[in-house]
């Protein structure tokens, strides 16, 4: 058995700069090829609108005016191949195309080695929106200061573009913007202490208010002997706040008016449970109740909450929440994922929408991390409306979620996919790479079909694969 070992480092320091600083170069070089190839892989798939249809391409136009319009069903490919979402491989491809389409004179000095390839993707972030005239003058006057230019430089000469080249644009932004108050909770962002971040900009009057009343709450606490921490004790006191709120409710103005026409006074609506939570947790009932068994291994003490954004919670607070009178705890049936559904017709049953969503977690598309209960559940052999007897049934061996972007990729974007076991898919692209998605991630197969070459028409954008 052959074993491979890294290769030794440097001694010195002198020799270890030495090798930084070679390292550096080779990664800024590897950078600026990278965007050469993601420019020109954008160069190969440019869209004809009047044609798109006819070809199944979907034009779009993913730079600012004066950028080609590309086939959006590209992206996919170029994706996976990087092994990252659509999301994030659609921004990169999306700077590199605006710095070679709108920022040309950036895009020469790039490719001289004057200029990093992220330096240069950063100023095109802030052109994007910028008419064509615009981003030239921002082009002129960056371009040969780009590797030394400040972010607030960098501002004021984009700052400077709007206001001479697009002043109603300006005058509508401000107007836009006027308003900043906002509310906004990080769901996506729930730690594994059972903790979520909350963000607000209010009113003044209401956030003297606000800091008031929890202020005080505190220090309610504190006097009823809570050994929390001061910013625990702060913490908790705006959740009190809520949860009061939500047993009160709110004034029903029909209620007031007929009070006060001396009416008969309507009997108080039941107070609904304050606080929900969906929380599928994978681990026994002993886990919880009798946590201080030894024979119970600690990596099975923890469990998922769905409005954390599938995050992994800790026993310990899961336990905290079940004996809080203010939380509502709804033990569900277990769902067995060894278990296969299936019922007639095209729509499956709630019962199979829940086993298939539990089971994958997100879209099951290579590197796709949407939440699988905001996804199409899409028929992997695809459902036979005018023979069903013929065509894949509603089963959840065959049902798989898609976001709305790759059920569209699947529907017309000629990728294809099976399910080799529930919830294990083989995806194969337009030009034959493979993928494999299970639960513990994606991961790339090699070719379905030998690599194109001359004569070999399998690498032409509408070339249809080879059946297999």
């Amino acid at each position: 058995m052959s074993s491979t070992t890294a290769p030794a480092l440097p001694d010195s320091p002198a020799e270890l700069l030495r090798a930084v600083r070679d390292q550096k170069k080779a990664a800024d070089k590897a950078d600026v090829e990278m965007m050469r190839l993601a420019v020109h892989w954008a160069d190969l798939h440019i869209a004809d609108p009047e044609f798109a249809e006819a070809c199944f391409t979907s034009p779009k136009t993913f730079a600012g005016e004066g950028s080609p319009s590309i086939d959006e069903f590209c992206v996919p490919e170029f994706a996976t191949m990087l092994g990252r979402t659509n999301d994030s491989a659609g921004r990169f491809l999306t700077d590199c195309v605006e710095v070679a389409y709108r920022l040309p004179r950036l895009w020469g000095a790039v490719l001289s080695g004057l200029v990093a390839g992220w330096r240069a993707r950063i100023i095109a972030q802030t052109t994007l929106a910028l008419t064509l005239e615009a981003a030239t003058h921002v082009d002129e006057q960056v371009f040969w200061c780009a590797s030394r230019l400040t972010p607030s430089q960098l501002r004021r000469v984009v700052d400077e573009a709007r206001v001479r080249f697009m002043p109603d644009a300006v005058q509508k932004s401000l107007e836009d913007s006027a308003d900043k108050r906002h509310v906004t909770f990080d769901t996506e962002q729930a730690s594994f202490d059972g903790t979520m971040h909350l963000e607000a900009n209010l009113e003044i009057p209401d956030a003297l208010a606000l800091a008031e009343a929890v202020a005080s709450g505190a220090e309610h606490l504190a006097k009823l002997g809570s050994t929390d921490t001061a910013d625990g004790r702060r913490a908790t006191a705006l959740g009190d706040l809520a949860r009061h709120q939500m047993t009160i409710g709110f004034d029903d103005p029909d209620e007031d008016e007929d009070n006060a026409a001396g009416g008969e006074v309507r009997p108080q609506r039941p107070v609904k449970p304050v606080t929900q939570i969906h929380l599928y947790a994978h681990l026994s009932a002993d886990a919880i109740t009798h946590f201080d068994n030894p024979d119970t291994p600690d990596e099975a003490l923890c469990g998922r909450i769905e409005q954390g954004g599938q995050r992994l919670l800790s026993v310990d607070q899961i336990r905290a929440w079940c004996g809080r009178p203010d939380v509502q705890v709804t033990v569900t049936k277990v769902i067995d994922l060894r278990e296969r559904l299936e019922c007639t017709g095209y729509r499956p049953t709630p019962e199979m929408r829940e086993h298939v969503i539990v089971r994958d977690g997100t879209c099951v598309f290579p590197w796709c991390g949407r939440n699988a209960r905001l996804c199409d559940l899409d028929h992997v052999i695809p459902y036979d409306h005018d023979h069903p007897e013929d065509g894949g049934p509603t089963a959840t061996d065959n049902l798989a979620p898609l976001c709305r972007r790759h059920h569209r990729l699947k529907t017309r974007g000629r990728w294809r996919y099976e399910m080799t076991e529930p919830g294990v898919f083989v995806w194969t692209s337009p030009l034959g790479n493979t993928y494999l998605r299970d639960h513990t991630g994606s991961q790339p197969l090699g070719r379905a079909w030998p690599e194109p070459g001359p004569g070999n028409k399998t690498d032409l954008p509408d070339a249809h694969p080879p059946d297999l």
